[in-house]
């Protein structure tokens, strides 16, 4: 017998591929792949941009502040935030210098 996937599985993964897109360890991945393949200087300043767009623009910790989370939750957030921001400003430097 055939298995058969549920139409709720297409739906699910098409929102999972989604939601990645929005996370900044997808990006960081993708970096350190490319410096594994040797990639254009370009894509790691895209990503480390991206990386740091997101680190800065984190929804976790935007809703946790605007839903009034106790402090140490929002402590906890904003330092993941501003160290994910960290990353990608370093991944951009560390691209400039390079391409120089």
């Amino acid at each position: 017998m055939k298995y058969q996937e549920k139409p709720s599985m297409h739906w699910a993964q098409r929102i999972a591929s989604a939601v990645s897109k929005w996370c900044a360890y997808r990006y960081l991945s993708e970096v350190i792949l490319a410096l594994i393949r040797g990639g254009k200087l370009s894509e790691q300043m895209k990503a480390g941009r991206n990386i740091a767009l997101l680190g800065f623009f984190c929804p976790i910790f935007w809703f946790a502040l605007f839903l009034g989370a106790d402090k140490s939750t929002l402590a906890m957030h904003a330092a993941h935030s501003g160290i994910v921001f960290s990353i990608g400003v370093v991944i951009m430097l560390a691209s400039l210098i390079k391409q120089r």
